[in-house]
């Protein structure tokens, strides 16, 4: 233990523990603590080791990290901006970091280009995932005592952080994130960074110091994990608000002794012993302002282009409601008794340890630090019912439209583990407080029974992943010649989409071991049509209506190959190609990523119009004709098109007079790459020149060498309007020019602020406000 200061230790106070008897001081628990967290990450680091030992191939959300990953990586090479790159080999392209978190990918990027690429990047990646989950009760640890809690109650939330179970809930627990789940990894570094997140914004709301350090953990939190960023975001704006009781003097005096790690007993600091309690939260709100501002500096090259541009950012029409409306009051509630929401199948040791670590935050509710655990478990608990209980209340809420309620199970299972850690710690420390030591024993006892149950079911579930991942190498090792024959056949033959099945047709059951060919093709880096492994694009939502039976569909996807069994049969314009094993690879005559088309009329309306008149537009005559509508989200926007309402299209699309098609002319030849096309054409008449990958405002387009400004057309894809004559186009995805400039003006403030810290200056004061402190101690354990 590192203890440091200028000032003399006031009699009683343990670092980071608060007014405690002599036998619970740091003398008699820090070994015991060490030991349980020891024990936690040993757990964690022992049975989790086949995540990295064993490599069977990915086939959930992993699949869409890899890629993710790997699309980091080669915009480091190719000294791109590396936040904002076009992923362009599932859901026809989409721009995916310009929506979505990326800061969790450039850690094993950076290593792999510091290694000189000598690191192999899965491994990078495994091992990333595999040591950030064995660590998380660290974070728990961490957390706690920062808030001030003693360190045997934050050893025993750290002990008990990694044993919640449900059904798939996508919460804090193993099932989020080992191959046998869900492969979450970005919502991993969210699960590390949460809880120092929250605990150091706690404690610079109390205390007025280490602006610098919280924003940039809450910086952090939102840039790995959008949902996890905003629950800290709102889980601090509801702790401002909470009023300090009545102030309750220390020992022998008027004011209460002050905590190590910047927390006080009771209250916040000496500037917070007014009996005005809501003047109190007035001086928190404000603290709260400086804060989030300078998390808006720190973050805005993402926030603010993402903001601007999210109406080009999908809400799928194929998820399921829960996702986005989450499941009720009764059924969270129901399941919250049944201990479903901490142990699914088990004794609810958890459940009751939570309920114990309720009832000690009630009992000492005057300490502010007692009052943090229960506010964050019951907010979110209420926020995880979702619309079925408040309905368009939610929609006071920020961003609530886009937001997954069903993830905000992550607040709860935070809150939970803090109240367990505390439930868990109460009859320790009471028996540590006594001078007989034969207390100790029966509690003990007591916590052996209670966890060992637990215990057992979290290893049996990694037992059985360990066991599914071997079958799953087993299985890739059988047939590991003919996969990769056909995926170099594939990179071989000229550019195009390939096919092997959707998620919702025969392509969920075409698998090798566990992994569905389709993730099998999308890991190999082959662009394809298949799993929404995401649905932000605009056309993810379409990709799922492709009628393998159509040649036009073939035409307007650009599926120019299908991987299937070899025993299922495929239309005549279908030709087969070769057979590897039992797969076949087929190949179709399509017209590439490029073709001719007219644009005579343009609709005008909202994201949310898109899905329904597209849809129609799919199921048309016009499809056939080649006629693809402009699209502009902008009603009003100046257009030298006749517009038309999107919301009204699938009415408008059957009265529509369908022209007999003229000559428009040839595509002579084109280029493909992953963010950049290239087309020599030659145009008959004036028409549109469509490149088969979604529209987004980064796309830029050059004409002989003119730049010119491309339009979406149906159904979500990218035009440019040309004469008649030969011409040479030129299509790239450039970066938001905004971001590089944006990210410099927050690193350079956030480390003005941090340098202004540590010379002592007093923010809070410097805005208008008063915030007299004291230093006192800083504890390292």
């Amino acid at each position: 233990m590192l203890y440091l200061t200028n000032k003399p230790r006031p009699k009683g106070i343990t670092p980071g523990g608060g007014l405690h008897k002599a036998a619970s001081g740091s003398a008699q628990t820090w070994p015991l603590a060490a030991l349980l967290l020891g024990f936690a990450v040993a757990f964690n680091l022992y049975h989790l080791y086949p995540e990295v030992a064993i490599r069977a191939p990915l086939f959930n959300d992993g699949v869409l990290h890899w890629l993710a990953l790997k699309q980091t990586v080669a915009a480091l090479v190719a000294g791109q901006n590396p936040t904002d790159g076009w992923l362009g080999t599932i859901t026809l392209g989409y721009p995916l970091f310009h929506h979505y978190q990326h800061l969790a990918y450039l850690p094993p990027a950076l290593l792999y280009g510091l290694s000189g690429q000598t690191l192999p990047l899965d491994g990078l990646f495994h091992w990333t995932r595999y040591l950030l989950l064995a660590a998380f009760p660290l974070s728990i640890f961490w957390s706690m005592r920062r808030v001030g809690f003693s360190r045997l109650s934050a050893a025993m939330a750290g002990l008990l952080a990694s044993l919640i179970g449900t059904n798939g809930l996508f919460g804090l627990e193993f099932g989020s994130y080992v191959w046998r789940g869900s492969g979450l990894y970005t919502q991993l570094w969210g699960m590390l960074l949460l809880p120092p997140a929250l605990a150091q914004g706690y404690v610079t709301l109390r205390t007025g110091r280490g602006y610098a350090g919280a924003a940039l953990l809450l910086a952090a939190t939102l840039l790995t994990h959008l949902v996890f960023g905003y629950i800290a975001v709102i889980s601090l704006a509801v702790i401002a608000l909470i009023p300090n009781p009545a102030s309750k003097p220390g020992p022998g005096g008027s004011k209460p002794l002050p905590l190590a790690g910047g927390s006080w007993e009771g209250v916040a600091s000496p500037h917070d012993l007014s009996s005005r309690p809501w003047e109190n939260a007035g001086v928190r709100l404000l603290r709260l302002a400086l804060l989030l501002a300078l998390l808006g500096l720190v973050a805005a090259y993402f926030l603010l282009p993402f903001w601007l541009d999210r109406a080009y950012m999908n809400r799928s029409v194929w998820e399921e409601a829960g996702k986005y409306d989450s499941y009720g009051h009764q059924w969270v509630l129901t399941a919250l008794v049944q201990g479903e929401l901490f142990d699914f199948g088990r004794f609810p040791a958890l459940t009751l340890l939570a309920g114990l670590g309720l009832a000690r935050c009630l009992w000492r509710w005057r300490e502010a630090r007692y009052r943090w655990p229960v506010v964050l478990a019951l907010l979110w608990l209420l926020l995880y019912f979702g619309r079925p209980t408040w309905g368009p209340l939610l929609n006071l809420l920020p961003l609530s439209n886009d937001l997954h309620f069903h993830r905000l199970i992550a607040g709860v299972h935070l809150g939970g583990v803090l109240l367990m850690g505390l439930g868990l710690a109460w009859p320790w420390e009471g028996a540590l407080a006594g001078s007989n030591p034969k207390y100790l024993w029966p509690v003990a006892a007591l916590t052996a029974l209670l966890l060992y149950p637990v215990y057992a079911e979290r290893a049996d579930y990694l037992a059985q992943n360990k066991e599914w991942l071997a079958q799953g190498e087993a299985a890739l090792a059988a047939e590991t010649s003919d996969l990769e024959a056909l995926t170099a056949t594939l990179r071989d033959l000229p550019p195009g989409r390939v096919y092997a099945g959707l998620g919702n047709n025969w392509g969920r059951d075409y698998k090798v071991g566990a992994a569905p060919m389709y993730a099998l093709l999308a890991q190999a880096g082959l662009d394809n049509l298949g799993y929404l492994y995401h649905a932000l694009s605009l056309n993810a939502d379409m990709q799922a209506l492709f009628d393998e039976n159509r040649l036009d569909h073939y035409h307007l996807f650009n599926v120019r190959y299908v991987v299937a069994p070899i025993e299922r049969a495929w239309p005549d314009f279908a030709q087969p190609v070769q057979t590897f094993g039992r797969h076949r690879l087929y190949q179709v005559n399509t017209n590439g990523y490029f073709d001719l088309v007219d644009t005579d009329i343009a609709f005008s309306g909202y994201k949310e119009d898109l899905f329904p008149a597209a849809s129609g537009w799919l199921n048309s005559a016009l499809l056939p004709a080649q006629q693809h509508p402009a699209i502009c989200f902008e009603p009003g926007a100046t257009m030298p098109l006749t517009q038309l309402p999107l919301a009204q299209a699938d009415k408008i699309l059957p009265q529509l007079e369908i022209p007999t098609p003229l000559y428009r002319g040839q595509i002579v030849s084109e280029e493909a790459a992953n963010s950049a096309y290239q087309a020599n054409v030659t145009v008959a008449r004036p028409n549109t020149l469509m490149l088969k990958a979604t529209y987004h405002p980064g796309w830029q387009a050059e004409v002989d060498g003119q730049a010119v400004a491309p339009l979406m057309v149906m159904p979500s894809f990218i035009g440019i309007p040309l004469e008649p004559g030969r011409h040479q186009v030129q299509l790239s995805y450039q970066a938001d020019s905004r971001r590089s400039l944006l990210s410099v003006f927050g690193l350079l403030g956030l480390g003005l602020v941090a340098l202004l810290e540590w010379r002592g200056v007093n923010l809070s004061r410097r805005v208008g406000w008063s915030t007299s402190y004291r230093r006192w101690p800083v504890v390292i354990f």
